[in-house]
């Protein structure tokens, strides 16, 4: 059996809540026993309860050079089966994983520009992705849209407005789908805004997390509007 596949240990050492709806969660694991991953894999949650556990999958949203801790974000579902395990959480319980899994990498030699586009915490992947690369390639144009239903919940705002600092081409939007009449960035869905970028002048590789639907009008649009090479897109979606 694959390593990947037996259960690890690992201690919830953090509960923070960044809205009403996202809570953050941090994992950290034993010395001796460290997590590889990279940037852009996720991990199974083991959420217990008979006569099995549930398995779950969530984006890891640490720096990949970080092997014994990491942090995950999750999206409160009413009556999800993990929603309601990750909501009893004080700190301090051990957890079952499983992985990394997944093969969304960022492609290297990297496009001059990267457009990043989430919804929810889809944005976990693309946090990962600046963290773990961004130092390694400070230059690049990255351009972040992120979907949020209202302005209450915006999340890690502070944590980008650091990458923005580190990064001088790193620009991040949050597109509000139900704003209030005082928001006053951008509105509807992070589809809406893709002509607000250069796409036919500059190489651009895109990564996309998220919504199925987002990624099935975001690839169509590329394929159609601006012949986008499908190379050029990664994609994954969650529901």
């Amino acid at each position: 059996m694959s390593t990947k596949r037996v259960p690890t240990k690992a201690r919830v050492s953090r509960v923070l809540d960044l809205t009403p709806t996202v809570r953050e969660l941090v994992l950290e694991f034993e010395a001796h026993q460290p997590f590889e991953f990279r940037a852009g894999q996720f991990l199974m949650l083991h959420v217990p309860q008979e006569p099995k556990p549930a398995l779950r999958a969530y984006s890891i949203a640490s720096d990949d050079r970080s092997k014994t801790k990491l942090r995950l974000l999750f999206k409160h579902v009413a009556n999800g089966v993990a929603s309601t395990f990750v909501w009893t959480l004080k700190g301090g319980e051990l957890l079952d994983v499983t992985g990394p899994f997944g093969r969304v990498f960022f492609a290297e030699p990297p496009s001059p520009q990267i457009v990043f586009l989430a919804t929810g915490t889809g944005l976990a992947q693309h946090l990962c992705y600046l963290l773990s690369k961004g130092t390694l390639f400070p230059n690049l144009h990255y351009h972040l849209y992120t979907g949020v239903s209202s302005e209450n919940e915006i999340f890690c705002e502070e944590e980008l407005r650091q990458l923005q600092k580190s990064l001088p081409n790193f620009h991040y939007h949050f597109v509000i789908s139900r704003g209030s009449p005082s928001w006053k960035g951008l509105r509807g869905h992070v589809q809406d805004h893709l002509h607000s970028l250069n796409l036919k002048d500059v190489e651009t590789t895109f990564y996309l997390c998220g919504n199925g639907n987002m990624i099935k009008d975001v690839k169509h649009t590329l394929s159609q509007e601006y012949q986008v090479d499908a190379k050029k897109i990664h994609s994954e979606a969650f529901d």
